[in-house]
């Protein structure tokens, strides 16, 4: 997965058209995980459909297959380079970083979602400490 990952970073440059930005231009890093911190129910229902929408954005899967528990690689057909360029836009998205280690269990956007509300939770609290 690693030298995927590599591969990638090395030759694919991503645009950050998704980046929010303040009145004065000035962007706004911790919006996403203020948000995905929340414990309300709606909070976790607005980042499944985020997570979706990306999905079903990226460009090798077919949109209309896509759910919050299709596996991305038997449902969605997505090889491991695939899965390494979604999980690089999941980084961008919600300006994280997902080990290898923790990137290979991430089967479908369900699992996508959990993770960043525990990134997330474990995040503010360490800047809570």
């Amino acid at each position: 997965m690693q030298h995927f990952r590599n591969y990638v970073l090395r030759r694919i440059r991503l645009s950050a058209k998704s980046l929010a930005f303040e009145e004065g231009g000035r962007p706004l890093y911790g919006l996403t995980r203020c948000m995905c911190a929340s414990s309300h129910d709606s909070s976790s229902e607005r980042l499944t459909a985020r997570v979706v929408e990306l999905v079903k954005n990226f460009d090798k899967i077919d949109a209309s297959k896509v759910t919050d528990t299709a596996d991305f690689q038997k449902d969605l057909s997505l090889d491991s380079l695939d899965r390494v360029e979604l999980v690089m836009a999941f980084e961008q998205e919600f300006s994280i970083e997902i080990p290898d280690d923790k990137a290979d269990k991430l089967t479908c956007c369900a699992d996508v979602v959990k993770y960043i509300q525990s990134d997330a939770q474990s995040t503010t609290n360490a800047e809570s400490s």
